[in-house]
C-alpha cells in the first residue's frame, strides 16, 4: 500500500530498463536494524540528493540571491497562517516548493487583502446602507456566541458588475475588510444569521463569500501560481525576514508581497540565466511507500493498531524525480536483522502509495499517539518544525480521519468505502476523512496525515478515478492494466511464517527470508511510481491546478464542481463581475428544471428514413 507525498522537483527522463536496471544503484548502502533510535543517520538529505545532477545551477542560484535579482520557484503545497503586526493577527499565505536547483524552499507571501462584499440596496444611500451593516456586527454574534471587534474592520465602496441578471451599468457595493480570516469570517457567520430571520426583502446580498478555506479565493484573484513555476520579486530573505520557520528540512525561506509573486509568462529572458532543462522537468521529489504488519497471536488476527500484539515490522520506501520510475535511493526499514543489499539503504523516513489512507495511515498514527511518540515523528518530518505540537494538536488539525474528539475511544474507527448520502454530521473538533469522488454514487474515503510542504496521494484513489467503472481496483489489477511488470509473489501465510522465525531467533534462513519479505515489500512501493509516470497523473494534476487557480492537494481530493466554480470566478473577477461562493437555499424540483421534455413516441419510424449523407446534408441544399 502507498501514499504519493510530495517535496519538490527534478529534470528526468523516463527508463524503460528490466527490472533490475530499475532498482540498481551506483551507490553502495548499508542495512542498519532499526532498534529505537531517535536519530538514523545515512541517508541523503533532500540537498545532498538535489547537488547530485544540478547543472551547476546552485552556484548560480547564490549569485542571483545575493544580488536579490528575481528568483524561479516551483510552488507545489500552501499553508494559511497569521503574522502578528502590532499585537494584530494578519493573513499570510505559505507556499513551499523548490527552487530552479531542486532544493527545497517556503515563500511567506504578505498584503493579502482579506475581505467580502455586500450589494448596496438601490434605495438606500451608502453612509445610510453602512450604518445598518455597522449595526448588524456590532450586536451580532456567529454560531460560537463570537463578535466583531469593529476596530479591526475597514470598509471601502466599490462598483462592480452582479452576476446574476443584466446590468447595463455597475452597482455599487460595500467591501469589508479584515485583517484575517477568521475575523472576516465570524463577520460573514453574523450576516448569514441575520439574514436567516429576516424578511426576504431585507435580506443582505454578498458577495467574494467564500467560507471554506481563503487560498483558493486568493489565488482566483491575484492569479498567483499554487501549482508551478513563479517569479519571487523585491524579497526578504531568510534570518533579514520576520518569518522564522526555517530549518534544515526547507534551507530557504523568502518573505513577499502578494504583488512580487507572479506566474512566469515569459521564460526567454531566464534561459540565459540558467538551462533550460530545469524548467521543462522541475525537481518534484516523489517519495513511495509500503508497510508490512504482523500480529503475534498468529494467522487469522487481522493486524488492527489498537491491538498490542500488532506492529509494523517493515517500511519501505523509494524516492524519486517526478518524471522518473528509476529510484534515486531505496529505504528498508525492520526490526530484526536481514541480509544487506547494495540498492538498499535501511533507515526510517516516510512517504506515494497503494491505498495507504485505507489502511498505512491510519495504521501509523494510531499507534504512534498509542505509542506517544507522535509529535516527535511529526518534528522529524514537517517542513514547519519550529510549530509546538503535541498529539491532541496534531490529530486536530493534521489528520484527516478521525471520529468525534481526539484521544477518546472510537477516534479512528472508519469504514472505506461510504455512500454519499452516508456522511455523518460535521464535528466539533478534528478533521474528517475526504471522500474522493469516484462515480456519481461512490466515494472513496481517504484518512491520512497532512503536514506542511508535503502532499499525500493515495495512487489507488487516482487509478479508481481513471477507471471509474472497474470491477477491480487492486495494484496487480492496474499494473496488468497499464502493461507494467507485476508484485511480487508471497502469499500472507507465507510472510507472517518468516517473520516469526525470524523474531525468535536469527539464523542464516531467516535472515534470507527477511530478505525476500523486504523486496516484496519494496517493490510494491515501487510500482506505484510506475503508475504514476506511466499514466502522467501528476503532471495532469498540476496542468488541472494551473487552469483552475488551485493547489496540487485539490485537483487529487476535490470533485471537478470546485475546479470549475474557481475557474469560472477567475474569469467574472477579471471581468469585474462580483459573485457569491455560498451554496443556494434553494432546491431544483423535476428531473429537467428550466426546460420541457417531449415524451417519447415509441416505435419503428418507417415515414422519414434516416441514412448518412455526409456533413453536407446539413447544409443549404
Amino acid at each position: 500500500m502507498t501514499q504519493s507525498d510530495f517535496f519538490e522537483d527534478a529534470p528526468a527522463l523516463f527508463h524503460p530498463e528490466a527490472e533490475k536496471e530499475k532498482t540498481s544503484s551506483k551507490r553502495s548502502g548499508r542495512v542498519i536494524r532499526y532498534g529505537g533510535e531517535s536519530y538514523l543517520a545515512g541517508i541523503s538529505a533532500r540537498d545532498k540528493l538535489a547537488m547530485r545532477n544540478d547543472e551547476s545551477s546552485t552556484l548560480t542560484l547564490k549569485v542571483e540571491i545575493a544580488n536579490r535579482r528575481d528568483i524561479p520557484f516551483v510552488s507545489y503545497d500552501i499553508e494559511e497562517a497569521k503574522e502578528y503586526i502590532n499585537k494584530i493577527p494578519h493573513y499570510v499565505l505559505r507556499i513551499y516548493g523548490h527552487l530552479i536547483n531542486g532544493q527545497k524552499a517556503v515563500v511567506t507571501i504578505t498584503g493579502i487583502k482579506v475581505f467580502f462584499d455586500i450589494r448596496v440596496p438601490e434605495n438606500l444611500s451608502i453612509p445610510k446602507f453602512w450604518s445598518k451593516i455597522k449595526g448588524i456586527l456590532t450586536t451580532g454574534k456567529d454560531n460560537q456566541g463570537n463578535r466583531v471587534n469593529m476596530n479591526l474592520i475597514r470598509r471601502e465602496c466599490i462598483k462592480a458588475y452582479p452576476i446574476r441578471g443584466y446590468h447595463a451599468e455597475k452597482k455599487s457595493y460595500l467591501r469589508i475588510i479584515a485583517p484575517n480570516k477568521d475575523i472576516r469570517f465570524t463577520a460573514l457567520d453574523i450576516i448569514s444569521n441575520y439574514n436567516s430571520e429576516a424578511d426576504p426583502e431585507c435580506k443582505i446580498e454578498t458577495a467574494s463569500d467564500d467560507t471554506g478555506t481563503y487560498y483558493r479565493k486568493v489565488a482566483r484573484e491575484y492569479r498567483i501560481p499554487l501549482s508551478g513555476w513563479g517569479l519571487i520579486r523585491d524579497y526578504k530573505y531568510n534570518f533579514g525576514a520576520p518569518y522564522y520557520a526555517r530549518s534544515h528540512l526547507c534551507p530557504h525561506a523568502f518573505y513577499v508581497h502578494i504583488k512580487n509573486f507572479c506566474p512566469i509568462d515569459d521564460f526567454g529572458p531566464l534561459y540565459g540565466i540558467y538551462l533550460s532543462s530545469l524548467f521543462t522537468r522541475d525537481r518534484a521529489l516523489v517519495l513511495t511507500w509500503d508497510i508490512e504488519t504482523y500480529d503475534s497471536r498468529g494467522l487469522g488476527n487481522f493486524p488492527e493498531a489498537k491491538n498490542d500484539t500488532s506492529q509494523v515490522f517493515t517500511i519501505c520506501m523509494t524516492l524519486h524525480w517526478k518524471d522518473d520510475p528509476k529510484p534515486l535511493e531505496q529505504i528498508c526499514l525492520v526490526d530484526v536483522e536481514t541480509a544487506p543489499n547494495p540498492r538498499w539503504t535501511t533507515i526510517i523516513y516516510i512517504q506515494l502509495g497503494f491505498n495507504d489512507s485505507g489502511y498505512d495511515w491510519p495504521f501509523i498514527v494510531e499507534k504512534a499517539t498509542k505509542l506517544e511518540v507522535l509529535g516527535w515523528m511529526i518534528q522529524q518530518i514537517s517542513a514547519n518544525p519550529h510549530k509546538k505540537a503535541n498529539a491532541q494538536s496534531i490529530l486536530t488539525w493534521n489528520y484527516f480521519g478521525g471520529t468525534g474528539k481526539p484521544l477518546t475511544n472510537g477516534f479512528f474507527q472508519k469504514s472505506q468505502w461510504v455512500k454519499k448520502t452516508d456522511r455523518s454530521p460535521k464535528k466539533i473538533l478534528g478533521r474528517d476523512s475526504i471522500n474522493i469522488k469516484i462515480h456519481p454514487t461512490l466515494d472513496f474515503e481517504s484518512s491520512f496525515l497532512k503536514l506542511p510542504g508535503c502532499v499525500p496521494i493515495d495512487v489507488r484513489a487516482s487509478f479508481m478515478q481513471l477507471h471509474p467503472h472497474s470491477e477491480k481496483t487492486s495494484l496487480k489489477f492496474f499494473l496488468e492494466k497499464c502493461g507494467l511488470d507485476g508484485k511480487a509473489d508471497m502469499p500472507m501465510s507465507k510472510l507472517w511464517k518468516y517473520y516469526s522465525e525470524a523474531r525468535n531467533g536469527t539464523s542464516d534462513s531467516s535472515v534470507k527470508n527477511m530478505h525476500e519479505i523486504v523486496n516484496y515489500c519494496v517493490i510494491d512501493a515501487l510500482r506505484c511510481q510506475e503508475l504514476m509516470v506511466k499514466n502522467n497523473v501528476i503532471n495532469d494534476y498540476r496542468e488541472v491546478a494551473s487552469i483552475a487557480h488551485i493547489s496540487l492537494f485539490d485537483t487529487h481530493y476535490y470533485a471537478i464542481g470546485m475546479k470549475v466554480g474557481n475557474l469560472l470566478g477567475a474569469e467574472a473577477w477579471a471581468e469585474d463581475i462580483l459573485f457569491s461562493m455560498k451554496t443556494s437555499d434553494q432546491k431544483a424540483s423535476g428531473k429537467f428544471p428550466g426546460a420541457y421534455v417531449f415524451p417519447p413516441e415509441k416505435g419503428l419510424e418507417n415515414k422519414r428514413p434516416v441514412t448518412e449523407d455526409g456533413l453536407n446534408t446539413f447544409g443549404g441544399r
